[in-house]
């Protein structure tokens, strides 16, 4: 799984362009690409706060450093010929595309979920999977799946923690502001928050989520800050106290990550 990876890089990078570390911050947005295209939209706030600091000439060397960051990661292929980092990355979207299909109702269930931590599914099912072993070594040798019918309900309990439901309307919050008073905080936040919920088309998956989370935080963050003033602290320190004790609760078994109803 290399989305973590992705998250970690991107959000580094994004952290260093803040601080003024601008070859660092390309330097790491080129890694954090090349581990997954899901980090663009964070990898775009970075490039953008070069440029509303720096200019244009500095935005453009950070693209060269992390195009060429980029580059070097496929180091082998070039040994392969000119084109072979082009028909690696075709055949790659290529198996994602076919990986996930794609669709209206996984991408429903996929937005369903991060308005209320549910899903649902039409038909649920499943599957046992035997595995044998050989010695040291360990194999599936056969699976069999089995198909449920009716309403197949998963509801998120331990997933996420209780400022998730505020996740989606913060964001719409700051994209009224961003249309509205055009500032530059808002235009970013609301265009990194947007861009990232295309990483939940792919459906309910879980650990594609951890690749909109960031950006939908920081826009609750700063909605909430917004909002409350100088009262931030009040409902900042019993979300965050909650959340914490959402994933220990979790971690340790006592709450439950989701309930299964059919």
């Amino acid at each position: 799984m290399l989305d973590p990876v992705a998250v970690v890089l991107s959000l580094a990078s994004l952290y260093l362009a803040l601080s003024a570390w601008h070859g660092a911050s390309a330097a790491l947005a080129g890694l954090a690409f090349a581990s997954k295209f899901s980090s663009a939209p964070t990898i775009l706030v970075s490039f953008y706060a070069v440029l509303r600091r720096r200019g244009f000439g500095e935005a453009l060397k950070f693209l060269v450093i992390a195009f060429l960051t980029y580059l070097a990661t496929y180091f082998a292929d070039f040994r392969l010929g000119p084109l072979a980092i082009v028909e690696h990355n075709v055949q790659m979207l290529s198996y994602m595309g076919w990986r996930h299909g794609f669709s209206p109702a996984l991408a429903s269930i996929g937005f369903l979920k991060l308005l209320t931590k549910v899903e649902l599914w039409r038909f649920g099912g499943n599957i046992t999977i035997f595995i044998t072993s050989y010695g040291s070594y360990w194999s599936v040798y056969s699976t069999m799946y089995a198909h449920g019918t009716g309403l197949y309900t998963v509801v998120g309990v331990g997933l996420g923690s209780p400022a998730w439901y505020l996740l989606f309307p913060l964001l719409l919050y700051t994209t009224y502001h961003a249309l509205v008073h055009r500032g530059g905080v808002e235009v970013a936040l609301c265009t990194w928050g947007w861009l990232s919920l295309l990483n939940v088309l792919a459906g309910p998956i879980d650990w594609y989520y951890i690749n909109a989370l960031p950006a939908l935080y920081a826009n609750a963050g700063y909605a909430l800050k917004k909002i409350s003033g100088k009262r931030f602290k009040h409902i900042s320190l019993p979300l965050l106290a909650s959340s914490i004790i959402t994933f220990y609760t979790t971690l340790l078994g006592l709450l439950p990550y989701t309930i299964k109803l059919s």
